[in-house]
């Protein structure tokens, strides 16, 4: 690194050409060109690497004509209930994170009046406010943490924030193995987990139902944008 920038300075009778040092001397000149220059040039390239970034993200959207969740509950202590929401949509995001970019996120949603279930009399008392309560609360979500892609292949554990019933609680579900590994992504993504109803305000009608509720949601994706 050069350690002076050059003056001419008069001695005697001639002019001589002497060194001076930015330190000592004040000269600055020599260093603001630099910083200019080098604050010229980040700026040139911002906008690429802004349209890297953008350009490594990958989602894969929730086929809602292929994807459900179903869920079940104990009834009586002998027999199940089983219910059926049909048209699950949202989707399943790639992070690239420059230090790991095998990550994903899946965020999910349905909505709480398409409800199938077998029994009129149990469809309308599951929308009701002693359960569902589908008039205040008429969606569910769900968005999970940062997971490894690599599991949709191996299976893994699969945490997120699940909103229900006016209540946003984490909660732990399971990733299954993959029934076509070498394409994954082009399958059925099959997720399974329990959670407690009253942990969502949802603590009516113990006498009749339990307080466990086994989830099993099916999820087909389209092809990645």
């Amino acid at each position: 690194m050069r350690a002076a920038c050059r003056r001419r300075r008069w001695r005697g009778s001639n002019w001589t050409t002497t060194r001076w040092n930015p330190v000592t001397d004040g000269c600055t000149r020599c260093g603001r060109r630099r910083v200019k220059a080098a604050l010229a040039l980040a700026w040139l390239l911002l906008p690429g690497l802004a349209v890297a970034a953008a350009s490594s993200t990958q989602a894969w959207p929730i086929d809602p004509a292929q994807s459900q969740v179903r869920f079940g509950v104990r009834k009586f202590w002998f027999a199940h209930v089983h219910g059926t929401f049909p048209a699950l949509s949202g989707g399943l995001r790639r992070i690239d994170t420059r230090i790991d970019a095998d990550l994903g996120e899946v965020d999910a949603e349905v909505l709480v009046a398409g409800l199938q279930m077998d029994d009129a009399g149990d469809r309308a008392r599951a929308l009701g406010p002693d359960f569902f309560d589908a008039a205040r609360f008429p969606s569910i979500h769900f968005d999970s943490d940062p997971f490894p892609i690599a599991e949709l292949v191996s299976g893994g554990t699969l945490r997120g924030m699940l909103a229900l019933h006016g209540e946003r609680k984490p909660v732990t579900l399971t990733l299954q193995p993959s029934d076509c590994p070498r394409q994954p992504l082009a399958c059925v993504i099959r997720v399974r987990g329990a959670i407690s109803r009253s942990a969502f305000g949802m603590r009516d009608l113990r006498g009749v139902l339990s307080d466990k509720v086994v989830l099993d949601l099916r999820i087909r994706l389209k092809s990645g944008a």
